[in-house]
């Protein structure tokens, strides 16, 4: 699927590749939702999700939707973790009770003021090496060179939601806040760049 989708977050980070990572976004996450609206008798911005009754298809179709950096409650994502807008904690995110939210490799539900309510972990495929090309200020350059080495744990360029430097996952690439595309002969990647934070977070998607 081809969709012409550009999403970005709160928060541009300056730097590139090699940069020291930002304390900021090595303690939030990257929060993924279908679009954004206000329901009947409520006020402010609500986040909806996917209702497919099939997770992979929900988890997949999420990539279409939105990006939002969260800050959670605790140090790994189970039942009662709550999701923040800010880095103190004052913000709660205001999630569509029942939906289902993507972070990473997870897949949950929330219930506001009660945090995350049913979550399942999908199985990933192995790292798998991968070359960029960047970094590029704009979006949509498809054409290389693909100089620099990376790690993903995904078999689709699309579905990336975090990209590394080592093959153990534990060395966050550094993206500075640019974009990025793959060498097809890597992943396949349909014509898609990515824009990365400086924890190597996906905080950006352009279908060209």
């Amino acid at each position: 699927m081809n969709h012409n989708y550009y999403y970005t977050l709160l928060g541009r980070r300056a730097g590139g590749p090699g940069s020291i990572p930002t304390s900021n976004c090595s303690d939030s996450l990257q929060f993924r939702y279908s679009y954004i609206n206000t329901p009947a008798g409520q006020t402010g911005d609500w986040y909806y999700g996917s209702t497919d009754p099939t997770p992979t298809t929900a988890w997949e179709g999420l990539v279409f939707g939105g990006i939002v950096q969260v800050w959670p409650s605790t140090p790994t994502l189970a039942p009662g973790t709550l999701l923040y807008l800010d880095a103190t904690l004052a913000q709660e995110i205001k999630a569509v009770d029942g939906d289902q939210f993507r972070i990473d490799d997870f897949l949950f539900t929330y219930r506001n003021g009660l945090g995350i309510d049913q979550i399942t972990q999908l199985s990933q495929p192995s790292p798998m090496q991968i070359r960029l090309s960047g970094p590029d200020a704009n979006s949509c350059n498809l054409n290389g060179p693909y100089t620099q080495v990376a790690w993903v744990n995904r078999t689709y360029w699309q579905q990336v939601d975090r990209i590394w430097l080592d093959s153990a996952l534990t060395q966050p690439f550094v993206g500075g806040g640019n974009w990025f595309h793959a060498d097809d002969i890597t992943i396949f990647t349909a014509g898609t760049t990515l824009k990365l934070n400086n924890c190597g977070w996906v905080e950006g998607f352009f279908a060209c």
